[in-house]
């Protein structure tokens, strides 16, 4: 199977300077999800001041929301594009968190056993394609952990996802500078895989409007499987919560004596 990293990686750099304008209200976003991962972090024994890798940073969502409540957080990303939007959007909120370009498969530049809690959000799993690839990213996040420390992924529920072809899904209209700004997802299904397009339209105030298509591709890989494959890689405990954030989430310890 092709390595889909190289095409990810390539995606979200192309997204990064639009990444905000996907949602309704971006920094309402990161205050809510830092504080709902803060609690559940807390709940798990995870306190502000302790190591945090988010292992799959984008441009910070989870970092900023967890570095503004007091954890120590390493970001990392396969997209370089992403990263630096990242240095950025730190610096600009005064905040502080080591920031680097990794690959989730490998995490070649974290110490084994030197984080109190490893996260990858916003349905960033998937985007390995094959039940072997997540099972080296499952693998890689244990070896990074402290023994006794958790891992949170949060994840679309695909067994839940009706498998219409092409699916289109609005964003919504936004307003930047005095542009518009849309942006339409389309996926269009290929088995347990799809291919997701998202066109980006900016229209200037004079009406001039252009569009950038980016494309990746997802494995619609079942929470079930999931799991299994967190206990495949060491994992204790792993279970699904619902009452989190806006995708399930699924929580997993690495054994206290391990």
């Amino acid at each position: 199977m092709t390595d889909p990293c190289p095409t990810v990686a390539s995606f979200y750099d192309k997204l990064a300077p639009f990444y905000h304008l996907l949602y309704g209200d971006w920094d309402g976003a990161i205050a809510r999800q830092g504080e709902a991962l803060a609690r559940l972090l807390g709940e798990s024994g995870v306190l502000p001041g302790q190591p945090v890798l988010d292992a799959a940073c984008g441009t910070g969502t989870q970092t900023i929301g967890l570095a503004m409540r007091g954890y120590r957080v390493t970001a990392s990303d396969i997209s370089p594009g992403a990263v630096e939007r990242l240095r950025s959007e730190l610096a600009t909120r005064g905040l502080q968190a080591t920031v680097r370009v990794d690959d989730l498969r490998a995490l070649t530049q974290a110490r084994s056993r030197s984080m109190a809690a490893v996260l990858a959000c916003d349905n960033s799993i998937p985007h390995l394609l094959s039940d072997t690839e997540l099972l080296r990213a499952f693998s890689s996040c244990y070896r990074c952990l402290r023994p006794g420390g958790v891992a949170i992924f949060s994840v679309r529920d695909y067994a839940a996802t009706p498998r219409v072809n092409p699916d289109v899904r609005p964003y919504g209209m936004r307003r930047q500078a005095g542009n518009r700004f849309l942006a339409v997802q389309v996926w269009e299904w290929d088995g347990d895989l799809y291919d997701l397009r998202i066109y980006l339209t900016s229209e200037a105030p004079d009406g001039t409007c252009t569009t950038q298509v980016l494309q990746c591709r997802y494995y619609a890989v079942t929470i079930d499987r999931l799991l299994a494959l967190l206990r495949d890689a060491g994992f204790v405990d792993a279970r699904r919560l619902d009452d989190v954030l806006f995708q399930p989430v699924l929580l997993a310890r690495r054994p206290d004596a391990v």
